[in-house]
């Protein structure tokens, strides 16, 4: 069955993430459980900055899982990813990226997700076969280090306007067929592939056992359906597939939190069951 994730941003965030809350997780705990969330996606970027038992203390209490960690910010406030022309940028990010999967690891079940999305770095300019296969490198020092800690690494392809290299759900397929890591897989975020993808329902067939996380928000970044996408016949086709994970929504809290909170999950149930409680 389907799960609804909320994306909470924790407090080493210094700017504001694509998430319904941020800052105060306790509070934006109680609130998401209270609406009949099934988990939480944390947007984080440094765990060297938070206390991963109270974390997991807030979640427990309110009967919810970590769903996945995002990575984002990583390289969006710090401006650190895998592959760069900084020899240096590159080290300090792989010694990030592992630091969030031990901190997963430690405090969160096997099988956890850590996001690879804008984290990967912006590659080479104009230089798409070492950018791609410097790329493949460290997915799979990473992959490897995170595999004996049992956590589970997705890529995400992301829009031409915010990453210059991996953009539709073929070359994401792609990438994960060739690293071939049983514990690398995708993940498939409906706003790029609005913009990226042939036909997003094709898509999702083509990723069919390799997509192991999905973000839904509408063509405007709102809450899944305040604008033109159907999700109806999105969650349609990851039934059709098979998709038993989680869904989150990586979105702009809008028109303000609690509202787009309510918004989203009253949007979903129209078409994902809620758990028993």
């Amino acid at each position: 069955m389907i799960k609804i994730a909320a994306t909470i941003g924790t407090p080493d965030l210094r700017t504001e993430p694509l998430a319904l809350y941020s800052g105060d997780v306790a509070t934006a705990v109680r609130k998401v459980s209270a609406l009949g969330y099934d988990g939480v996606e944390f947007m984080m970027r440094d765990p060297a900055q938070l206390n991963g038992m109270q974390l997991r203390r807030w979640l427990d209490e309110h009967g919810l899982q970590l769903a996945a960690i995002c990575t984002g910010h990583v390289y969006g406030e710090d401006g650190l990813g895998l592959v760069s022309p900084d020899v240096q940028v590159c080290r300090q990010a792989m010694q990030r990226m592992k630091s969030i999967v031990d901190f997963a690891a430690a405090y969160f079940e096997p099988g956890t997700i850590v996001t690879i999305g804008r984290s990967r770095g912006p590659g080479y300019p104009n230089d798409p076969d070492r950018s791609l296969a410097e790329m493949e490198a460290a997915f799979g020092e990473l992959a490897d280090y995170a595999a004996p800690r049992r956590i589970r690494l997705v890529l995400e392809p992301i829009n031409v306007h915010q990453a210059r290299y991996i953009h539709t759900t073929q070359e994401g397929i792609a990438m994960v067929r060739q690293l071939n890591r049983p514990n690398f897989g995708l993940m498939l975020d409906v706003y790029h592939m609005n913009i990226e993808d042939a036909n997003i329902y094709d898509s999702f067939r083509e990723a069919d056992g390799l997509c192991w996380f999905v973000h839904l928000a509408d063509n405007n970044r709102h809450w899944p359906g305040s604008a033109h996408l159907d999700f109806e016949q999105i969650v349609r086709v990851l039934n059709e597939i098979g998709y038993s994970g989680y869904v989150s929504t990586e979105i702009l809290p809008w028109p303000d939190p609690d509202t787009a909170a309510r918004a989203t999950i009253e949007s979903l149930r129209r078409y994902i069951p809620g758990r028993t409680r």
